[in-house]
């Protein structure tokens, strides 16, 4: 009898283990990052401008890419995209509201012009996509207290 029940004991233990060990390994399939700089607008003074993007980590069309080239080139465009983000910000002169789309295409293209770079150096075939997209662009009031 104690031996079934030491039995039962050990085959729940190693069931428990099995299916929690899933959870450590589920990788998210985006990641997101965000940028924060000061934009002078027109009539309304500095503002600070919030830039989020989200990377897909995994191609949309269901195209297998488990190289680690491929998993290198996508950590390093997630860390690239930030400096041209922050540089298209800073290097713009006071802007209107409405000049801020053509800034958040700016940031666009050139966020796409960095993973076409990219490409060559990680030996990836031309045709690999990077999908990518500034899920948030808004303005927020500083508050000086």
């Amino acid at each position: 009898m104690v031996r079934s029940f030491f039995f039962a004991i050990m085959i729940v233990l190693l069931l428990a283990q099995g299916a929690l060990a899933g959870f450590s390994s589920y990788n998210n399939p985006y990641s997101s990052d965000s940028v924060v700089a000061p934009i002078q607008i027109k009539d309304k003074g500095i503002y600070n401008l919030v830039v989020a993007i989200q990377f897909l980590n995994e191609p949309y069309d269901q195209k297998v890419y488990k190289s680690d080239e491929y998993a290198d080139y996508i950590r390093r465009i997630k860390v690239e995209w930030s400096g041209i983000a922050l540089s298209q910000i800073l290097s713009t002169e006071e802007q209107s509201i409405n000049d801020l789309v053509g800034l958040k295409s700016k940031i666009e293209t050139k966020v796409s012009e960095l993973a076409d770079r990219l490409k060559k150096k990680y030996s990836l075939d031309g045709d690999v996509e990077v999908v990518f997209s500034l899920s948030n662009f808004f303005l927020l009031e500083p508050n000086y207290r």
